[in-house]
């Protein structure tokens, strides 16, 4: 598999979605990332999806894409002691259950350090390893409730009680891949490894710096994107170029902005920001979106229509990048994937399969690093122990 980090081998016992889309970030820069699985396997394999579905959901599809499925069963000892020796070929083990589950099993990160010292533990826990809160089950939405996020929200819509978008997953996963990819770099100069953990609450607190600004200064930050004739579109106008602004005004049809004392510097403006995006709403109202967009291509200020997600996946410059891929999925068919955003010249990334199916690599991954034969797998899967 293509990437930076191809020779890195991941032990995966993470379910949902903050742990996987660690191990999915790894998995994108070219990690072997050895996803375990027991019993039904991860619940979210067929979350969100109808009763009858015959395949895998697409977030789990994506999420665990260019990952190896194993099963494995941790509560017997034979299970144990094979999970015991994977550890001792891995470089990062990341986990996401609840707190005490893998010291109970007898492979927290005290016991695994022994067996293997360079070894990288990585925990993701709801509100962390510590306080009133530590017992705490999680998920996005009580982490964005628990956060402000979720009235954050509910202030910009000017409405309680809806549901809110938000990152509660994905930021704490970011937030763990940075801290694997810090402690590898550590081990690379003093040989060791070691553990590191993120709350979820505190990994999303980190993502929410603009909305803690307009707390402390009483000032909120950024515009409302302006209403034209048949759509949306953004603008940034705060502290915009006096080129930028001329270019905007003039492409607008309103030279005799650049008149207006009110207008004049970007310190002005600034003082009368209400008065500049009003001037904005009425300059674009009456204009087709798409030919607005043309027109402010044009300019090069920082503006960009209101999308739906439909035609995000149509739109020409993520065309032209390629930014998505079609996979093809033995039964989910053809999905459209987003590329590995982060891009490297000397060591290019790919997509190269969907999300396995359950214990799909077991015969390779067992062969290939504890030299097990098809009849001893088949004997452990039929034990339960696999």
């Amino acid at each position: 598999m293509p990437g930076p980090l191809t020779g890195v081998r991941v032990i995966d016992l993470t379910h949902v979605l903050n742990g996987p889309f660690c191990t999915m970030l790894l998995a994108h820069m070219g990690a072997e990332v050895l996803k375990i699985e027991h019993g039904k396997g991860d619940r979210f394999r067929h979350a969100w999806m109808p009763m009858d579905a015959t395949h895998d959901g697409y977030e789990f599809l994506v999420v665990n894409a260019n990952k190896k499925a194993i099963t494995l069963n941790l509560k017997p000892d034979k299970g144990k002691d094979i999970f015991r020796e994977l550890v001792k070929k891995a470089d990062v083990v990341v986990e996401n259950f609840s707190i005490g589950v893998m010291d109970r099993l007898g492979l927290g990160y005290s016991q695994l350090r022994e067996i293997n010292p360079r070894i990288i533990y990585a925990s993701s826990k709801g509100f962390g390893e510590d306080g009133p809160y530590k017992h705490m089950r999680a998920n996005a939405s009580t982490i964005m409730a628990a956060t402000g996020w979720t009235n954050a929200a509910w202030e910009y819509a000017g409405k309680d009680g809806g549901k809110s978008l938000g990152i509660g997953d994905e930021a704490s996963g970011v937030s763990m891949a940075t801290g694997i990819l810090a402690a590898l770099y550590e081990r690379e100069k003093s040989g060791r490894g070691q553990k590191l953990t993120v709350s979820m609450q505190e990994a999303l607190l980190g993502f929410m710096v603009s909305s803690m600004h307009t707390h402390f200064e009483k000032q909120a930050i950024g515009g409302v994107p302006k209403q034209c004739a048949d759509g949306y579109m953004a603008f940034h106008l705060p502290d915009i170029t006096n080129e930028l602004w001329e270019d905007f005004a003039k492409a607008m049809g309103h030279p005799e902005a650049l008149e207006d004392p009110r207008f004049a510097t970007p310190e002005t403006r600034r003082a009368n920001y209400p008065a500049v995006e009003q001037a904005a709403q009425e300059w674009v109202k009456a204009t087709p979106r798409d030919r607005l967009w043309e027109i402010l291509l044009e300019t090069g200020s920082s503006s960009a229509p209101v999308l739906r997600l439909a035609e995000v996946y149509d739109d020409r410059h993520l065309k032209a990048r390629d930014a998505f891929v079609d996979i093809e999925h033995p039964e989910a068919g053809t999905i459209k994937m987003l590329r590995p955003w982060v891009r490297f010249s000397e060591t290019p990334t790919a997509i190269t399969h969907a999300g396995p199916r359950m214990g799909e690599h077991n015969h390779s991954v067992y062969k290939d690093l504890l030299g097990m034969d098809a009849a001893e797998v088949d004997r452990l899967e039929a034990e339960g122990v696999l």
